[in-house]
């Protein structure tokens, strides 16, 4: 994805719902975007907001080797969105977040990757939308998703996601958007009031064999999207 689709994808993202106005804080530009690629790295001219690392090399497990990059991220360690999407990785770039530690917005769209991990709290204190649409996502049975006091917008869109349960969000007091189209989903009954800020909610393109009330979900709850549901193929 080119940069420019990527800012119109954040933008989207935005202003799906956002408290007192549409957009959090000055968007990426070129002015103001580090890139990280194979072997070499460039600063903009202006302030580091946010970093692309998507020219950049992977190994063979689908990782991302940051060995002799030591120097780039000292300089951009005040920037607050990393793009890492359509990497193919199969691991979550855990050593480039942590080298984030200001970093508010991450997208990780269009990758490989199975396991967030669970202690977000703690990798990245700070972080307020984790777009992962587009990978394939293990949600676990009895233990929540990840843990984040901050997080306010997450994108799971198209993970093949057939189940989630009570515990999935339990640990996202903030969240207020969620993105859930396009999966496998047959019953959404485990989220009601189990996220008191939820205001946008897309369920589209799952296979819901019943529709809920706004209120059965949340108290908070202004935008329910649910066109579009699939046929449940037995």
């Amino acid at each position: 994805m080119g940069f420019y689709l990527r800012v119109i994808t954040l933008l989207m993202v935005s202003m799906s719902y956002v408290q007192g106005g549409f957009l959090y804080g000055q968007p990426c530009t070129i002015r103001n975007t580090a890139y990280l690629r194979v072997g070499e790295w460039s600063l903009p001219t202006n302030d580091t907001k946010c970093v692309d690392v998507t020219g950049f090399k992977m190994n063979l497990h689908g990782r991302i080797n940051l060995a002799n990059y030591t120097k780039f991220f000292e300089e951009v360690e005040g920037a607050d969105t990393l793009y890492a999407d359509h990497l193919n990785l199969t691991h979550f770039p855990i050593m480039i977040v942590k080298s984030l530690p200001n970093v508010e917005t991450i997208d990780l769209s269009g990758n490989r990757i199975k396991l967030i991990p669970p202690k977000m709290f703690k990798l990245a204190p700070k972080i307020q939308k984790l777009l992962f649409d587009d990978n394939r996502i293990a949600i676990p049975r009895r233990k929540p998703l990840i843990s984040s006091h901050s997080l306010k917008t997450l994108m799971l869109s198209n993970n093949n996601i057939a189940f989630i349960y009570q515990s999935t969000f339990s640990k996202l007091p903030s969240l207020e958007v969620l993105y859930l189209d396009n999966n496998n989903i047959q019953d959404i009954s485990p989220l009601f009031k189990k996220m008191p800020n939820l205001k946008f909610l897309h369920v589209g393109r799952n296979v819901l064999n019943y529709i809920p009330a706004k209120k059965n979900i949340s108290d908070s709850l202004i935008s329910f999207i649910t066109k579009s549901q699939k046929t449940l193929l037995h």
